[in-house]
């Protein structure tokens, strides 16, 4: 599924890939059944990203804010997770959150940019779902330099998610890439 096919992801998209400086032609949109092991399993779910790298990884994930900013109700970052123990990249997100479906408190925590929004969300006992809307390939070649703890690989597979509250409001969109763990 291509997300750009749906108006209301399409904003989004455009917005924060100009922003994170790559271009949405670098990106092929595959079904889900065209990405690899072991990465499907670690992006084709309904799940949180958060807590699904936690496990594969066996270690927790920590924040590495690279950019953000506001527009509009939204607050958007580009952010690396990385292992605590080891300090290795696991994922790459460009995510967009609407602060206004969050309490204060919440809004705060998130802000602070010390966690990652699944770890957060867990943490309080946020209930939530995760829908995914697309899923891609993207060349090394095409990612930009700032990317390059992501290793070296010459591709790397990612979706475009959204996390959603129980009333079906938006919380969050997330471009989701992860790297080729076996390549540091």
């Amino acid at each position: 599924m291509n997300p750009n096919e749906h108006s209301s992801s399409e904003g989004f998209l455009s917005k924060a890939l100009a922003r994170a400086g790559l271009s949405p032609e670098v990106f092929i949109w595959r079904s889900s059944e065209e990405i690899p092991e072991p990465f499907r399993a670690l992006l084709v779910h309904e799940g949180d990203m958060t807590s699904t790298l936690e496990r594969f990884h066996r270690e927790r994930m920590l924040l590495e804010v690279l950019a953000e900013g506001h527009s509009d109700e939204c607050y958007y970052r580009e952010v690396i997770l990385k292992g605590e123990g080891t300090g290795r990249a696991a994922e790459f997100g460009v995510i967009e959150i609407e602060l206004d479906n969050f309490s204060q408190a919440l809004q705060k925590l998130i802000l602070r940019g010390e966690q990652p929004l699944g770890g957060i969300l867990n943490q309080n006992g946020v209930a939530y779902k995760s829908q995914p809307l697309g899923y891609f390939s993207v060349a090394r070649e095409a990612l930009p330099p700032k990317l390059s703890p992501l290793g070296c690989a010459r591709l790397f597979f990612g979706r475009y998610n959204q996390l959603k509250c129980q009333k079906d409001a938006c919380l969050a969109r997330i471009l989701e890439i992860i790297p080729d763990f076996h390549h540091p």
